[in-house]
C-alpha cells in the first residue's frame, strides 16, 4: 500500500475528522466483523434477486460504461441491516462533522463491479451545486466495503485533494491523476462530496467487488431518491425519530429554524413521533 493511501487511516472519529479535513477522504477499517459482513451480503444478495425477478433494473445506467456493474436502489426498503448501517454511530459522527445537522439520507445505493466492467465517468457529488463553490461540503458519502477493495477489482478511484477545489471536474472516463481506494472488506471510506471520483474499472480474471454508499446531503438539497414513494407504512412504522427525519419524514429545514429560534425562547419545537404523526399523503401507499 502506498504512502498517500496510508495517510489516509485512522483509528478513532477524531482522527477520521482531521483526515477527512485535510485529504478529503478517510478510512476506518474493521468497523464490521466477518459476520456483520456476511449478514450485509446475504441481503445485498437477496436484494439483487428481487429487484432481476421483478423486473427492476440493476444494469446499464447512464453513467456506466457497459452493462456489467450491478446496482442496487432502495436500500433501505431491502432489509433492516440497511437501516442499522446509515445509522451507525461513526457514520454519523463524521456525517455531522462534514455537514451539520439535520441532514437527510438522499440515497442509499449498492454497487457491484465484475471482471471487465470500465470506469465511471469522474465526477464529484455535488456536482448539482454551480461553481465557485464555497469553502465546505454540501454533502458526503459514507462508503461500506463488503469486499476488499483492490486497484484490479474496481476500487473507487479518486483525485487526492480535489476537495480543496471550487469546482467539479469534466466528466471524462480515464482516470487521470487518480489513485484507487484500497481497503480490507469490513472497512468504512467516508468522501467529502467535493473529491472528485469514479468507479474504477475492473480488470481482474475473477474478482467483484461489492459497496454501499450512503449519500447525505443538508437538509435543504433534494434526496435523490424519494422515500415517499418506496417507503411503506408497514416500514415507516419500525423506524425511529432520526431515522425518519433523516428520510424526511420528520422535522424539515423549518422546524429547524424553529429549533434555532424557539429555544432561544424556552420553547420546545414540535417533532414527527411515529408514522401515525405523519400526513397520509406523505407516505407511500405500496403494500397496502
Amino acid at each position: 500500500m502506498s504512502a498517500q493511501l496510508e495517510s489516509l487511516r485512522a483509528k478513532s472519529a477524531d482522527e477520521a475528522k482531521r483526515v477527512l479535513d485535510a485529504e478529503g477522504v478517510c478510512v476506518i477499517e474493521g468497523v464490521l466483523d466477518a459476520r456483520g459482513i456476511a449478514r450485509v451480503k446475504d441481503a445485498l444478495l437477496r436484494g439483487i434477486s428481487s429487484d432481476q425477478s421483478s423486473g427492476v433494473p440493476v444494469r446499464g445506467f447512464p453513467f456506466d460504461p457497459d452493462t456489467r456493474n450491478i446496482r442496487l436502489f432502495d436500500l433501505i426498503g431491502k432489509d433492516p441491516v440497511f437501516v442499522e448501517l446509515v445509522q451507525h454511530p461513526l457514520a454519523l459522527e463524521l456525517v455531522r462533522h462534514q455537514i451539520g445537522a439535520p441532514f437527510l439520507l438522499s440515497n442509499f445505493s449498492a454497487n457491484v463491479t465484475a471482471p471487465g466492467s470500465g470506469a465511471m465517468y469522474m465526477h464529484a457529488d455535488q456536482g448539482y451545486v454551480p461553481a465557485p463553490w464555497p469553502p465546505y461540503p454540501m454533502a458526503t458519502n459514507v462508503a461500506w466495503t463488503l469486499d476488499d477493495f483492490t486497484a484490479e477489482n474496481g476500487g473507487t478511484r479518486f483525485v487526492p485533494r480535489s476537495h480543496l477545489r471550487d469546482h467539479g471536474p469534466e466528466p471524462r472516463f480515464d482516470g487521470a491523476d487518480t489513485i484507487a481506494m484500497e481497503c480490507p472488506a469490513g472497512s468504512i471510506f467516508v468522501m467529502d462530496a467535493r473529491v472528485w471520483h469514479q468507479t474504477g474499472p475492473n480488470t481482474s480474471a475473477d474478482q467483484t467487488r461489492a459497496g454501499l454508499f450512503a449519500y447525505y446531503v443538508r437538509p435543504w438539497i433534494r434526496p435523490q431518491w424519494n422515500w415517499y414513494q418506496t417507503v411503506t407504512p408497514e416500514l415507516l412504522e419500525t423506524l425511529d425519530t432520526e431515522m425518519r427525519e433523516m428520510l424526511g419524514f420528520g422535522s424539515n429545514v423549518t422546524s429547524s429554524l424553529e429549533s434555532l429560534y424557539m429555544k432561544k425562547s424556552g420553547i420546545e419545537p414540535a417533532r414527527a413521533g411515529t408514522a401515525a404523526d405523519t400526513p397520509t399523503a406523505l407516505v407511500s401507499t405500496r403494500a397496502r
